[in-house]
């Protein structure tokens, strides 16, 4: 059990409940909470356990008037979870903690690389998706920002996916689906912040990341706010992975304090977070004609896309990774009775393809080694 007590438990909710907008409840069993309250539509989650230090690091919250941009969910804290509620009246606020742990893929996710690691809280479970593209919307906030950035209390979130198509440097070949949507880089307090070192903190830390600074507008400062008690969190994110339909997945959600145990970190998740669908392209999908082919060349890294007249337009091939992100847009050229055109070598596993000619949209997928 953390270290607390109850009077400094009952003192925050009774200065906290009259003001405050996230409410935070007791979870329970961590594991079956989860499951409860993270299953979205054309997901199946299974075989959930827990590895939080305390069982209060995980809790149901409500926020009616959606401050973090959410308005109810699942909470993970490397606190106990009731610290996580507002307003911001408490600076640097630790709510119990304070105990060192390790976890492989936490601390590899990001650099610089942490003295240690204390109070995290992980949760895994087993999934089967019914599209072709996992979805997991989340926010991360921290009690290390603003002074702490840039720094080694580089307090961190992962969601570690692994499963057939994914071959990722984590632990059972998983891939951290948890990255920020322009640089592509893992969410830590060095990552995700105002663009600035903190009082404590060194430039030089952060520069370790190259394209640190490219996602400041994903996050919010929360001084003197009323929402959480964090002092600062990202605006609402969404994860992707591309998997394989009817295939059985494993997922790691993990959360950490980094070199210390001092200042909560927390990862809201709103109601049905984990979903899954279909690759939105926003293009139409082409009907009629004969089916269309892609086809990869491992040989000469090229792909080939079948189906598309040779003649006229020419056809627009984007692909899109493991984590649904665009990462190439390149222009196909006629290559005998199919469009040919390379496909980038550092995206691996499955890939998404969208070729266009035209109003003519198709999609495929192949599998890159």
């Amino acid at each position: 059990m953390m270290r607390h007590g109850s009077l400094l438990l009952i003192t925050m909710l009774s200065l906290t409940r009259a003001s405050a907008q996230v409410l935070v409840y007791g979870a329970g069993d961590p594991a079956s909470t989860a499951v409860t309250h993270l299953s979205g539509a054309n997901v199946t989650l299974m075989n959930a356990f827990s590895q939080t230090v305390d069982p209060q690091q995980v809790a149901v919250f409500s926020d009616s008037t959606m401050s973090i941009g959410l308005d109810s969910g699942l909470v993970i804290s490397t606190g106990i979870a009731y610290g996580v509620m507002g307003p911001n009246n408490i600076p640097n606020m630790t709510f119990g903690g304070g105990f060192a742990a390790y976890d492989t893929d936490i601390m590899l996710m990001s650099l610089p690389n942490v003295s240690g690691m204390f109070d995290p809280g992980i949760i895994q479970m087993d999934l089967v998706p019914e599209g072709d593209t996992l979805e997991i919307r989340y926010v991360f906030g921290s009690e290390e920002y603003d002074e702490y950035v840039c720094t080694d209390k580089d307090d961190r979130f992962g969601l570690f996916l692994s499963g057939p198509g994914l071959a990722g440097p984590f632990s059972n070949g998983s891939i951290n689906m948890a990255t920020l949507p322009a640089s592509g880089l893992p969410v830590t307090v060095n990552t995700l912040n105002r663009g600035i070192n903190g009082n404590e903190g060194n430039t030089a830390l952060c520069n370790i990341n190259p394209g640190w600074l490219a996602d400041t507008i994903y996050y919010i400062n929360n001084d003197c706010g009323l929402g959480t008690q964090l002092d600062g969190y990202s605006v609402v994110l969404t994860a992707r992975a591309v998997v394989e339909p009817g295939m059985a997945y494993h997922l790691k959600i993990a959360i950490a304090d980094a070199t210390d145990g001092n200042f909560d970190s927390a990862v809201f998740f709103p109601e049905g977070a984990i979903r899954c669908s279909d690759l939105s392209t926003g293009a139409p999908i082409a009907d009629g004609g004969y089916a269309p082919a892609f086809v990869y060349n491992e040989q000469d890294g090229t792909v080939q896309v079948r189906g598309l007249a040779l003649g006229g337009a020419g056809v627009l091939l984007e692909v899109f990774d493991g984590t649904g992100r665009l990462v190439q847009r390149t222009t196909a050229r006629p290559d005998g009775t199919a469009w040919t055109a390379p496909v980038v070598r550092a995206a691996q596993g499955l890939l998404v393809l969208r070729a266009s000619q035209g109003e003519r949209v198709v999609h495929g997928k192949v599998f890159v080694r």
